[in-house]
Formats: structure tokens, C-alpha cells, sequence
């Protein structure tokens, strides 16, 4: 359970650098690691108008749910707690980037989709936003055989009661370093390096003319669409580590509700129950995440029960109780101030062990 429990870093003397995106609502950094001048996110709450921050433990879930779904079985970013005196939030989780610019690449899921269809705009066409929408994206660019990683994903939402999982909240990563290494490694056997390498230059150098002869007929379709179906096609890719899923685990409640909520377990229960996925099965609203999960079941049975399987072996009470209790240990002294309430612990603890008991009921 050690390599579970977050590590607290310092990194006030990190170089920092502003960074802005389209996708999240919380403030996020760059941090540079003077050491090997890696790339830290380091995130803390959204700042209000008013001057008070958002869900201020909201980093807390984002670091619990991180370590929660190691725990079970997941591919996750790993999260820490990072603390810089000079910034105004002072402590938000810290996570080393999963691409460096000169080695590899994250393409967001948004990229996908809207290069799928380039009429897709989501900020107005959220109700689109469906399984058999993304998973048509996946197969137009030869990406299917991740769509078990994209559905395993759906399932840890439900168990964390993630509501934010948005088109910039899941990716694939471009291994360019591995793939030149792998062509390296290869060409030293000449036969076998053209027996590997031309199927996929002869399709490459096809679809492009292809490509090449669509746009002139077709102006309203970008470059990026071609870039990455070439890069989907040629360069190794995976699917990458599950990121940015801190919309969960009663962020968004007061401790009054909380109190209300442990002492209440029908209020428990109408809570989770209440729990929706961003993404949808039909065209309409948001479903509820257990509702959506037995749709799952019923069209991917294998790929569900595979999933609970590994979910079930990894499942213990006691040491889901001992990670929750155990996730601020290493907060210094001077700064217990930051410490996650036990109330919130406690609250954490029942929500993934009601949801995970609830996740088993489906099969």
C-alpha cells in the first residue's frame, strides 16, 4: 500500500509556467523539474469571481481517485500533493506529464471526433456526444481494438461518480520515440523490416491520394483530419492513462451535507444513485452512470465482465479504508491546515464501496 500513498513534493522553486487549455475549469500550471527539466500539471480549484476558490478539496478527489483506481486495477496518471508557497492556492495535486514534446503526443478525444465529423461542435452538440458517436470516430481511424480501454474507463466513472468525462478528459498518446526505435531495430534485417513496413506504406501513400483528390472537393475539410489518420495508421499508439477525473467523490459537497449524508443512508444512496455520465448511450440527456452500465453489459457482456473480474480481484475493503485514511500522511507538519477532513474520508470510503457493490449487482 506504500507505493499508493501520495508523496508530497515541494515545488515552489520549480520553474513555472502559465498554462491554458480549452478543456478544463480548474487553475492549471506547468512546472518544470529543474533537475531533468521534466513537465509537472500542477491543478488546484477554480477561482471564483467573488475571489474564493471552487471545491477546494477538489484536488483531494482528483489525487483519492487516482490512487483508488491504481489500486482496483485501472491504468491511471498518477497524482501527488504539490505545494508552492508563492501561489495563491498554495497545495493542488501534481502529476508528471504523460508526453514530452520531442518523443511523443497526446491527441485529445475532441480531435478525434470533430476530425470524424467536422460538423461536430461540442459545446452545442453535447447531446451527440454518445458511445456508438465516439466509437464510430475510433473505427474511422483504425482505432477500435481501444474501444475495451474507452469502455473500462466508463466503468471506473461510475465507480468514482465522475460526471465530467468530456472530450478533452480522454486521449490517445503517439509513441514517435518507440516507433523510430522500432524501425531502427528492424531495418538491420532487411527482408524483414519491407515485409513489415510496406503493407503500411502502400495503404499510407493510397489514402493520401485519396485524401489529396477529397479536399479538392471537399474544402471544408482541414489538414488535421489527414494528419491524424496518417499518424493513427504509422506511429505506434495507445491509449492513454486515465487523467483529469477530480468532478468526483462529493467534490461539489458541503460539510454539512456530508454529516447529513453519513448519518442518512437512504440520502447516501439517492446520491449515487442521482450520479450521471457525460457521455450517453442515445442522443438526449445525460444518463444515470447505472443505468448507462447495464446498456454496457448487455452489448460488450465480454468486455464488462472482463473488467469486473479484474475489479474483483483487486477489490478489498480494508485496504481501500487504509489508502482513504492515510492519503494526506505525508502533509508536513506546518501544513496539516490542508489535510483532507475525516468526514470527507469517511464519505469517500462509502461512496466506492456502495458504487463497486452496486457495479457487482450488474453482472
Amino acid at each position: 500500500m506504500e507505493n499508493l500513498t501520495p508523496v508530497f513534493i515541494d515545488i515552489t522553486k520549480w520553474h513555472k509556467i502559465p498554462y491554458s487549455s480549452t478543456g478544463g475549469t480548474r487553475a492549471k500550471n506547468i512546472y518544470v523539474f529543474p533537475e531533468d527539466q521534466k513537465e509537472y500539471f500542477f491543478k488546484g480549484s477554480k477561482k471564483l469571481k467573488n475571489g474564493k476558490f471552487k471545491y477546494p478539496t477538489e484536488f483531494w478527489s482528483e489525487i483519492v481517485a487516482s490512487k483508488v483506481g491504481q489500486m482496483l486495477g485501472f491504468n491511471l496518471l498518477d497524482y501527488d500533493i504539490g505545494f508552492d508557497e508563492n501561489d495563491e492556492q498554495q497545495i493542488g495535486c501534481l502529476s508528471k506529464s504523460m508526453v514530452e514534446h520531442t518523443e511523443n503526443k497526446l491527441s485529445e478525444g475532441v480531435d478525434f471526433l470533430r476530425g470524424f465529423d467536422s460538423s461536430y461542435n461540442p459545446r452545442k452538440d453535447e447531446t451527440r456526444y454518445t458511445l456508438e458517436f465516439i466509437k464510430n470516430a475510433l473505427t474511422y481511424f483504425e482505432l477500435s481494438e481501444f474501444t475495451p480501454h474507452f469502455i473500462e474507463m466508463l466503468i471506473f466513472d461510475a465507480i468514482i461518480g465522475n460526471s465530467d468525462r468530456h472530450q478533452e478528459n480522454w486521449g490517445f498518446i503517439s509513441k514517435f520515440r518507440e516507433t523510430i526505435q522500432e524501425i531502427d531495430k528492424e531495418i538491420t534485417n532487411t527482408r524483414g523490416f519491407f515485409a513489415r513496413i510496406e503493407p503500411k506504406i502502400r495503404k499510407f501513400i493510397t489514402k493520401s491520394a485519396l485524401k489529396r483528390k477529397v479536399l479538392q472537393e471537399q474544402t471544408n475539410i482541414g489538414p488535421n483530419k489527414i494528419l491524424l489518420k496518417t499518424q493513427s495508421q504509422i506511429v505506434e499508439t495507445v491509449f492513454s492513462p486515465i487523467y483529469d477525473s477530480g468532478c468526483c467523490l462529493g467534490r461539489e459537497l458541503e460539510d454539512e451535507k456530508i454529516n447529513l449524508m453519513l448519518k442518512d443512508s437512504q440520502m447516501l444512496n439517492a446520491f449515487i444513485k442521482r450520479g450521471r455520465s457525460e457521455v450517453r448511450w442515445n442522443i438526449g440527456k445525460k444518463p444515470k452512470h447505472f443505468d448507462f452500465l447495464k446498456e454496457i453489459s448487455r452489448e460488450y457482456p465480454e468486455i464488462f465482465k472482463k473488467v469486473l473480474e479484474k475489479i474483483e480481484s483487486n477489490y478489498n475493503k480494508e485496504n481501500l479504508k487504509l489508502l482513504i485514511d492515510n492519503i494526506d500522511v505525508n502533509l508536513p507538519s506546518t501544513l496539516k491546515k490542508f489535510s483532507l477532513p475525516i468526514n470527507r474520508k469517511l464519505l469517500m470510503y462509502k461512496l466506492v464501496t456502495l458504487r463497486v457493490e452496486k457495479l457487482f449487482e450488474l453482472i
